[in-house]
Order: C-alpha cells, then sequence, then structure tokens
C-alpha cells in the first residue's frame, strides 16, 4: 500500500510526507490478504491518502488510487485506519 498524509481542508498547509509500505516511516502492519481474494488469485496495489492526528491515530483514509478489487482496498483502508500508529507530536 502506498499512503500519503495528510488530506483534509484544514490540514491542506500541514507536509505532506509519501510513504511505502515496508520503508521508513511506513514501517506499519501489512493488510491482511483476504482467503478470498488469495483464491481468486487478485493482486493489485491500493494508494492511499490519510491523515493522521498530533496523537499518532490515523483519523481518516480514503483509496486514491484503488486496485480493481473490492476486498484489497477494503482491507488496506481498515489496517491504515485501525491499526497503524505514528509518534506523537506535531507534523514535521
Amino acid at each position: 500500500a502506498r499512503a500519503e498524509a495528510p488530506t483534509t481542508t484544514a490540514a491542506a498547509a500541514l507536509p505532506v510526507q509519501q510513504l511505502v509500505f515496508g520503508q521508513g516511516a511506513g514501517k506499519q502492519p501489512a493488510p491482511e490478504y483476504p482467503l478470498v481474494a488469495q483464491d481468486a488469485r487478485q493482486e493489485g496495489v491500493v494508494s492511499v491518502r490519510f491523515v493522521v492526528a498530533e496523537n499518532g491515530r490515523v483519523t481518516a483514509a480514503e483509496a486514491v488510487a484503488p486496485s480493481p478489487w473490492p476486498l484489497l482496498n477494503d482491507s488496506a483502508l481498515r489496517t491504515i485506519r485501525n491499526r497503524w500508529r505514528f509518534c506523537a507530536g506535531q507534523p514535521r
């Protein structure tokens, strides 16, 4: 999954960082690869834009370049929203 942060209008003046899953600040848990998608041999990349609050939690996430497979998109979004955490504090 590829991700960018932040995106809200209020956050428009804040810095945007591009993260690539498994590299640098993007070392976060991998999305689950749904068994149904595996069985159907569905593969793809989901680009996600998300907002991180000062407490380090993701407050919003959207697929800006989804894969053609809804199961993969849903898994990526769910993982980023629920499991990704960043250092608390002001944006750098």
